[in-house]
């Protein structure tokens, strides 16, 4: 039994415990979302635990409509503001590669089930050619789109709302939604997107902060949003996006410039992960570039030292000196080295990240898996010989959640970027890799050693998120704070995840390495993960 302390002491104690420091709103919040996301973590879990086949229909799209629900907050909460700006309208994040036939997907789980409890369809009409990937953030374009739904529901008392998506003349990516129900009145047309400005005497509560909602951010992200009367009755919101904001790192349409011809230049990367390793140099040789890789902070900082680079590519979690350290470093250095472009490639694009990464002195961040060879190479043309105080922050390239272990489309379109050549070494780089970080997870467990499961976490974010593999790469970027927090029974049940998923990751590595010349590994299923 522990001796009983003193009322000063436990007053002290009480103290010490209490986050006097985070009194900002900002700060608050990010208190209270750490336990929001736990507690939404447990709910996502379980749903995902539910034998849907066991379910009737009805039963089935409640819950799907409870995930889909579920997957949007988690959105919200990972685009939570910063430094006191909770007007909800300042948590926009940068663009990512967003598979549109996924988010829509999202779309109907979510209202479907919301219209049918009033006995509403909800339906989705997709127009012919549209693109596989948008570059937008996906949180915003689901917040815009959602309260749109919303609105129409609320306000449709019978028959149906239809989201109709298409691609104009012009490439713009349009949102079309239309009702059933009485229309807009004259008073309310005339109070459109105001603040708080809904009219008096409707039959329906609310106080339109759904539209004022969708129309500021809509601007935001570029686009313009519109409402009218249908002539043959309803409402009509129709939310154009424009080639140039939703294509702009999108190889499948002509707005988007071939790669980028980087012959004569000279690339410094730092990165210690070998599949990143590969990855990076295949796409850097493909636009003529020549390279020099480092494998850690210390490598590449001699590397700097000892030659002229053009620019440097770094990852920011590496051993011996890590990406914000070496940033620090080269600032600090005597003309030109300190003049150096600087540019973080790291799968941690989260808004504290960001802000740290630009806050060292990098002139931009690519955020991994890298889908686009075009948008790669003109990143980096971008910022050659860049004054670094106009340096735009904000990632260009990413992927988005699939059911499956791996996205096939981000895995196919990774091999077709390094070529179909390079997927056998690719597959080995994987296996490498997977087998490294099972062992050292286990290791690390086994030990207690935050530090060590850190490490290798660093190695899986990299790696699940390079090919696709979206779940596996959440569960390594939970487990990586949780070690961090010193949370023992978090990091041991998502240890238990990441383990698992590295194992499934073995079996997908030896079913395609099959394909390319069966037999190969065929004595060693899991690669040696164990």
């Amino acid at each position: 039994m522990e001796p009983k302390r003193s009322n000063q002491e436990e007053t002290a104690g009480a103290r010490d415990a209490t986050p006097t420091e985070a009194t900002a709103p900002g700060e608050q919040f990010s208190l209270l979302s750490h336990d929001l996301r736990s507690a939404l973590a447990d709910i996502l879990g379980g749903v995902r635990l539910i034998d849907r086949g066991r379910l009737d229909d009805a039963t089935r799209a409640q819950i799907d409509r409870i995930e889909a629900a579920g997957q949007v907050l988690v959105g919200l909460l990972d685009a939570e503001p910063t430094g006191g700006a909770l007007d909800g309208m300042s948590a926009t994040r940068p663009p990512t590669a967003l598979e549109l036939n996924g988010f829509l997907d999202l779309i109907r789980k979510r209202w479907s089930a919301r219209a049918s409890e009033k006995g509403l369809v909800f339906s989705i009409s997709k127009a012919e050619h549209l693109p596989r990937i948008v570059t937008l953030d996906r949180v915003t374009l689901e917040r815009v789109i959602g309260n749109l739904i919303s609105n129409a529901v609320k306000f449709t008392d019978q028959g149906k709302v239809v989201l109709k998506v298409s691609l104009e003349n012009d490439a713009s990516l349009c949102f079309r939604v239309c009702d059933d129900g009485p229309g807009m009145s004259p008073q309310a047309l005339e109070h459109l997107f105001r603040y708080a400005a809904r009219p008096g005497g409707t039959r329906k509560p609310g106080s339109g902060l759904g539209l004022y909602i969708a129309k500021a951010l809509a601007s935001q992200i570029g686009g313009k949003l519109e409402i009218a009367n249908r002539a043959e009755g309803g409402a009509e919101a129709i939310f154009r996006i424009p080639a140039t904001v939703w294509a702009a790192s999108n190889s499948e349409f002509p707005v988007v410039e071939s790669p980028p011809d980087l012959t004569g230049l000279r690339i410094l990367v730092a990165e210690d992960n070998l599949t990143n390793q590969m990855v990076v140099a295949h796409m850097i040789e493909a636009m003529g570039a020549d390279f020099a890789l480092a494998a850690d902070g210390r490598e590449a900082l001699a590397l700097a030292r000892a030659g002229h680079f053009d620019l440097a590519l770094l990852d920011i979690e590496m051993p011996r000196m890590n990406g914000l350290e070496l940033i620090h470093a080269l600032r600090a250095a005597p003309p030109p080295l300190c003049d150096m472009p600087l540019v973080a490639l790291t799968a941690y694009v989260m808004r504290e990240h960001r802000d740290r990464i630009h806050a060292a002195g990098a002139d931009g961040i690519i955020s991994k898996p890298i889908l686009s060879l075009s948008a790669f190479g003109n990143e980096i043309r971008r910022h050659l010989g860049r004054n670094r105080a106009s340096a735009a922050p904000g990632p260009t390239t990413g992927a988005d959640r699939t059911d499956g272990l791996v996205d096939r489309m981000v895995y196919d379109r990774l091999i077709d970027t390094i070529g179909p050549g390079a997927r056998g070494e690719l597959l080995d780089k994987l296996r490498i890799d997977a087998t490294a970080v099972a062992r050292g997870l286990r290791r690390g467990l086994n030990a207690g050693d935050m530090a060590i499961i850190r490490e290798h976490t660093h190695v899986l974010i990299s790696v699940a998120g390079a090919i696709g593999a979206r779940r596996l790469q959440d569960a390594a970027q939970r487990l990586n704070a949780a070690a961090r927090r010193k949370a023992s029974d978090e990091v041991a049940d998502l240890c238990t995840t990441c383990l698992e998923g590295l194992d499934a990751l073995q079996t997908f590595i030896h079913a395609e390495s099959q394909t390319m010349n069966p037999g190969i590994y065929g004595e060693n299923r899991n690669g040696g993960a164990g």
